[in-house]
This record gives C-alpha cells, structure tokens and sequence, in this order.
C-alpha cells in the first residue's frame, strides 16, 4: 500500500524544557524585646533573583540576653501568623503558638508541604507576646531553597 496521498499527522514543535536550580537558604526575621502584651510585625522581601521555597521552621528565644543551655531553653509565650502577601493566603487559621509550630535549631519544624513565594513578594510575619510578664527576643528562621530558572 502507497502512503502516497495520506497526510501525516500534525506535529507541534514541543516547547524548550523550563529547567530549574534549588539552593539551601534562610531568611532571618528578629523582634527585640517583644514586650508582654506586645505584637511584633515584621517584613520579609523574597529576593528578585528567585522563588523561596519554605520547607522548615527554627527559632530562638532568650530572656534580657541570658545564656542558655538544652535544658534551660526558653519556650515563649508567643503566637505567630504568616501571611503570604503575593497571594494574599494567611498560611494559619488563626495566630499559632510559637512551640507548636517553631521547631529549634537541631530540630526544626518540618512543614507538611512546602510553601513557594514567588520572587519579589512579601511574607508577613506577626509575633504576639501573650505572657502577662516576661519580654522575649525572638529570632525565627524560615529555613527552604531559593528556586532559580536556568536560561530563559
């Protein structure tokens, strides 16, 4: 039999394959001396040059700078919300408490699923002392992979 007379089928030429680079890297946001009773707002810029994928959770927390050891580590009384402000999306229901959800150094919180925010966005981050005494300074660690495009 002859292919003589019989198109052959359409092709579309594929798109060139988006490929992509991850690189280990924490942003650091800190609240000195966050006062009982007080709320702490602070910013962070995701950088232009990347995506920032957020796989883990790690914080510090001292009392008026005072050493600490593993065991004399402080747990503060303290809530935290973020708040994705590329996309508008408050990541909890309601303000969480700091040792539910902020892991330490040695051993972080791990997320379910990790949260990209695209380059260039805002993450919010609120901290609300709810002691009715004691002032923390807090240093939270949002720990992931800045995602880079190769080419393109």
């Amino acid at each position: 039999m002859s292919q003589k007379g019989i198109a052959s089928p359409l092709v579309a030429p594929s798109a060139p394959a988006v490929q992509y680079v991850e690189d280990w890297f924490t942003y650091e946001i800190d609240a000195a001396a966050l006062a009982a009773g007080g709320t702490f707002n602070g910013n962070i810029q995701v950088q232009a040059d990347s995506d920032f994928k957020l796989v883990k959770l790690a914080g510090m927390t001292d009392i008026a700078g005072a050493a600490q050891t593993d065991s004399t580590r402080v747990l503060p009384l303290v809530s935290l919300n973020i708040v994705d402000s590329g996309s508008g999306r408050t990541l909890m229901s309601n303000p969480v408490p700091w040792g539910s959800i902020v892991g330490s150094g040695p051993l972080p919180f791990i997320l379910p699923v990790p949260r990209i925010f695209k380059a260039r966005s805002n993450i919010a981050v609120t901290l609300t002392n709810y002691s009715a005494a004691t002032a923390y300074n807090l240093r939270l660690s949002l720990i992931g992979t800045k995602i880079f495009q190769l080419g393109g």
